[in-house]
């Protein structure tokens, strides 16, 4: 389900079902990083969106949390996303980002994060995009599921 109307409607009405809660973690950076926080934000957000689609009925993505890569309070925000997501009845908090900085910070989040290296999608074709994110997407499914199975409260 993604944060619209329409799913949220549809999520409150079979909340028990959906256990798990996808978070796109991008950075804004708005100086000499812009270009590859872009690429970073188009990567990840065409990477859930494929995932949402996989699991349909079963996660949520939320809108991202777009954090500023300098700032010092980035992992306390994250952390509260989780925590709230958490208490709301997700068993399951998954962010994923193509920001190096969050690698192994699992633990300290309480959360999985998944770090996939971003490719710059600008300038290919459409088809070439889908293909791309699929392959990666693939991958991810048998992580999401064996966390899942590893996870079975």
């Amino acid at each position: 389900m993604n944060w619209n109307g329409k799913d949220a409607a549809l999520f409150q009405q079979q909340k028990e079902y959906i256990d798990t809660a996808i978070v796109p973690l991008v950075p804004a950076d708005f100086g000499e990083g812009m270009m590859q926080s872009a690429e970073q934000h188009e990567f990840i957000g065409l990477l859930v969106a494929f995932l949402e689609r996989q699991f349909k009925g079963r996660v949520l993505v939320t809108p991202p949390h777009a954090y500023l890569p300098d700032g010092a309070v980035k992992k306390e925000g994250v952390k509260q996303w989780s925590e709230k997501l958490r208490s709301t009845g997700f068993k399951h908090v998954f962010f994923f980002t193509a920001d190096r900085a969050w690698r192994d910070t699992d633990e300290e989040l309480e959360a999985v994060v998944l770090w996939i290296p971003s490719v710059p999608l600008g300038d290919m074709e459409d088809g070439m995009k889908y293909s791309l994110i699929e392959n990666q997407a693939k991958q991810i499914v048998n992580i999401i599921v064996e966390k899942w199975q590893g996870n079975t409260e």
